[in-house]
């Protein structure tokens, strides 16, 4: 059945409006009309089956028939951290991030970052990264879309956590082991994970992070391009902590 996002304030007594890209999507890419079933997931972790009762080029009025809270989150608030990648690279990283059930996604640049944009690209490009994240959720069947916070420089974003356990995944540091973080902090709730873009984090920015609490992990003795290595991180984060174990 298809999936549609609806804010929690579209919703009243069992009613419910859709509009704007929503309703393209529903109306002009999947036709849908009155009597059609539909299902939609709210901003408060609730998930709605629905029958379209009215529809036109304005809104689509919908009536909720069965509503309950569907457990596909994970236990884990994991927030990915990545450097600005080139290309079309963060796109994917944000599409497979969500169907991985990260919380949020946090974009950064640093000494080694490639893209340079302006301010209407930044802009851009947000907006994109949140389509991006609400298509995945809605195919992946998740009711809670990440939040994708603005573009921010290195120092900011590990400035930004409060989060307990922060990790910075690091090509240099050759010790320390996901493994062994995990068996020291078994019951963490809260993660931080930062990953670079191509080549990684240079030394004073290893040493600026370690400064705000976080924990240098290796990744094994293969270097990964920066996307393998942002949803590896996640992979194995969730494994060990969320509900991919």
């Amino acid at each position: 059945m298809a999936r549609f996002f609806l804010s929690r304030k579209n919703i009243a007594a069992q009613r419910g409006t859709v509009a704007g890209a929503e309703l393209e999507h529903l109306r002009r890419v999947l036709r849908l009309g009155p009597g059609d079933s539909i299902t939609v997931f709210d901003d408060a972790g609730w998930e709605h089956e629905a029958v379209i009762r009215s529809l036109d080029v304005h809104s689509a009025e919908i009536e909720i028939l069965h509503s309950f809270q569907a457990e596909r989150e994970s236990p884990l608030k994991l927030t990915l951290a990545v450097g600005l990648t080139k290309g079309d690279k963060m796109d994917f990283v944000v599409e497979k991030a969500t169907e991985l059930g990260v919380h949020a996604i946090v974009p950064f640049v640093s000494t080694y970052t490639v893209p340079k944009l302006d301010e209407r690209k930044i802009a851009q490009r947000g907006q994109r990264w949140q389509k991006i994240a609400l298509a995945a959720a809605k195919q992946c069947g998740r009711v809670r879309i990440p939040e994708i916070f603005p573009l921010c420089e290195f120092a900011a974003m590990v400035g930004l956590t409060t989060d307990p356990l922060k990790l910075l995944f690091w090509e240099k540091e050759t010790r320390r082991t996901l493994r062994q973080v995990q068996a020291a902090e078994p019951l963490a709730r809260s993660i931080f994970l930062a990953v670079g873009a191509e080549g990684g984090f240079s030394d004073p920015e290893a040493d600026l992070a370690q400064k705000q609490g976080f924990e240098p992990i290796g990744l094994g003795r293969r270097i990964l391009r920066a996307e393998t290595a942002a949803l590896t991180g996640a992979s194995l984060v969730q494994f060990l902590w969320g509900d991919l174990g």
